[in-house]
């Protein structure tokens, strides 16, 4: 299985629900990429390392997923499940969270969900793309450990990546203060979600994710 079907299939089984699709018939090539960036709306101040682009027609959801070679490459180099380390984390967090969008962009698209170019849309995903990014390294870090169990040092160093690392030096300031909120929120959600009894965490999720954009801020704004 690839890496790509692998982060679908644990992002998809950890909310028990299924796009019905592989993604990996919906990647393309730069000079796909470069088309649909000229017609996506704000595309320009957007990273070209990786994108997913989303399209509505006539009821139906169309998408693609693009990765830099560049960023193919160090995974290749540097497979994650042979292990995570300094040299693959960034590349990782990048991959894993194109993903995560595709998914939740699909399956709030099945769950009837068309306002897919709204800001809310958006910053929904980003705020769950960081939830559910740490949750995944955290299997992955788990698994290379002795133990099968994760480390508080394991914990701060995935931390530090996924919340304390991203560069929010857009040109574009609405773009900037959305990463800069999905780090916020996804981090303090995170905090409380590690506080609960872990047999409370998978519920506690599905209801999270089950949030639209509004309803995560104004829950996560009054935890403890």
């Amino acid at each position: 299985m690839s890496l790509l079907a692998q982060i679908q299939q644990i992002t998809e089984r950890t909310y028990r629900q299924s796009t019905g699709v592989n993604f990996e018939n919906y990647l393309i090539g730069y000079s796909r990429f470069r088309d649909l960036s000229r017609v996506a709306f704000g595309a320009e101040a957007l990273s070209e390392i990786a994108r997913v682009f989303f399209r509505t027609v006539r009821n139906r959801l169309y998408l693609a997923i693009y990765f830099a070679e560049d960023l193919i490459k160090i995974l290749e180099q540097n497979d994650p499940r042979r292990g995570i380390s300094e040299k693959n984390i960034t590349a990782f967090i990048i991959f894993i969270e194109e993903i995560n969008h595709a998914v939740h962009g699909a399956l709030k698209f099945l769950e009837g969900r068309r306002d897919i170019r709204t800001e809310p849309f958006i910053r929904d995903l980003e705020i769950q793309a960081k939830v559910d990014t740490y949750l995944l390294l955290k299997y992955f870090v788990a698994y290379f450990n002795a133990t099968r169990q994760l480390e508080q040092m394991d914990r701060l160093w995935l931390k530090y990546h996924v919340f304390e690392t991203q560069d929010f030096s857009y040109p574009d300031q609405r773009i900037a203060e959305r990463y800069m909120e999905a780090v916020e929120i996804g981090e303090k959600f995170i905090r409380f979600l590690e506080s609960l009894p872990p047999e409370e965490r998978p519920e506690e999720l599905s209801r999270f994710r089950q949030m639209d954009y509004q309803a995560k801020k104004n829950y996560v704004a009054f935890l403890p």
